[in-house]
């Protein structure tokens, strides 16, 4: 295996930790300022809600949710997959080793 090898097969693998290490964490970030409405701080230093988020909005961040929840399912199930074949027979996306 030479360098230049190494190199071509690093960059999909960093490229893929950017997306699911940074990107699901800031979609989290994004879902919950879509549903968070209009808040204040008071004296005491509680945040209080003073307005709710638009039913828009709200339903935006929902569907974030989802796709966070949907990715972290997938990511398990990928994981899982040998095991998933060898328990069930179940071949998830055609993945498992048989």
């Amino acid at each position: 295996m030479n360098f230049l090898h190494l190199l071509s097969n690093l960059i999909p693998v960093t490229i893929a930790g950017i997306i699911l290490g940074a990107g699901l964490p800031a979609l989290f970030a994004f879902g919950m300022r879509l549903t968070a409405g209009r808040t204040q701080v008071q004296e005491d230093g509680s945040v209080v809600q003073i307005r709710p988020a638009a039913a828009p909005m709200r339903i935006l961040g929902f569907i974030i949710f989802a796709l966070i929840i949907a990715a972290i399912l997938a990511g398990i199930l990928w994981i899982a997959k040998d095991f998933l074949f060898h328990l069930t027979g179940f071949n998830f996306l055609g993945l498992a080793k048989k």
